[in-house]
C-alpha cells in the first residue's frame, strides 16, 4: 500500500511528468504534415525505426491518461461536455479527500473552483478541463465514434495542460505546505 508521502513525493509528480510529455509529443507531432523518419539507438545500436508517430503517438495516449487520472483525483469529472464534481469514489481509490490538514480532510475540488483558477474566460477553461475527458476516454479508453461535445483545439490542451498542476498546486500541496516536488529518476514502482 502507498503512503501519502509516496503518492505526493513520487506518483503525482511522475503523473505530472507523462503531462509535459505529451505537450512535447504533441508539438513534435504536429509541428509538420510530412512523414518524418526516426530510428531510435540504444547504447549506439539501432532499436527501433519507424515514423515520428512511433514514439509521439504512445506519449500523447499516456498524458492524456495521467492527465484523467490526476483531475478525477482532484474530484472532476466531465458529464454531457461539462466539468462536474464526482459524485462517489470507488473503493480503493485514493483522491485528495485522502490527505488532510489540522482542519480536516482536504475536500474535492469543486468545478467552479477549478475554473476560477484560470486567468482567462471560464468557458475556455472548462472546455480545456472536459476536453482531458472526452479525448482519454472517448478517444483512447473505449473505442467509440469519436463524437465530442464540441472541436478541441491545441488552444485546449495548451490550457488544460498548464492548468492541471495549478490545480494540484493550489487544492493539494499549497494547502499541505509543500511544493510540487520534481518527478523521480526511477518509476514509482522501482523501475
Amino acid at each position: 500500500m502507498m503512503t501519502p508521502d509516496e503518492i505526493l513525493e513520487r506518483w503525482i509528480p511522475y503523473r505530472l511528468q507523462a503531462i509535459e510529455t505529451l505537450q512535447f509529443a504533441w508539438a513534435l507531432a504536429n509541428e509538420t504534415s510530412e512523414v518524418r523518419e526516426l530510428e531510435v539507438l540504444i547504447d549506439g545500436k539501432l532499436r527501433l525505426r519507424g515514423n515520428v508517430a512511433t514514439i509521439a503517438n504512445p506519449m500523447i495516449e499516456v498524458g492524456f491518461i495521467h492527465a484523467r487520472a490526476l483531475l478525477e483525483f482532484l474530484g472532476l469529472c466531465a458529464i454531457k461536455g461539462q466539468l462536474a464534481q464526482i459524485k462517489r469514489r470507488v473503493p480503493g481509490d485514493i483522491a485528495i479527500e485522502s490527505f488532510s490538514t489540522s482542519r480536516g480532510p482536504l475536500p474535492m475540488v469543486h468545478p467552479d473552483h477549478a475554473l476560477a483558477a484560470y486567468p482567462g474566460q471560464k468557458a475556455d477553461a472548462e472546455a480545456a478541463l472536459v476536453s482531458i475527458f472526452e479525448l482519454a476516454s472517448k478517444g483512447l479508453a473505449h473505442i467509440t465514434d469519436s463524437s465530442f461535445s464540441q472541436s478541441w483545439t491545441d488552444q485546449h490542451l495548451d490550457i488544460a495542460c498548464r492548468g492541471i498542476p495549478a490545480l494540484l498546486h493550489n487544492h493539494l500541496y499549497s494547502k499541505l505546505g509543500r511544493n510540487i516536488p520534481k518527478a523521480p529518476e526511477e518509476l514509482p514502482d522501482g523501475r
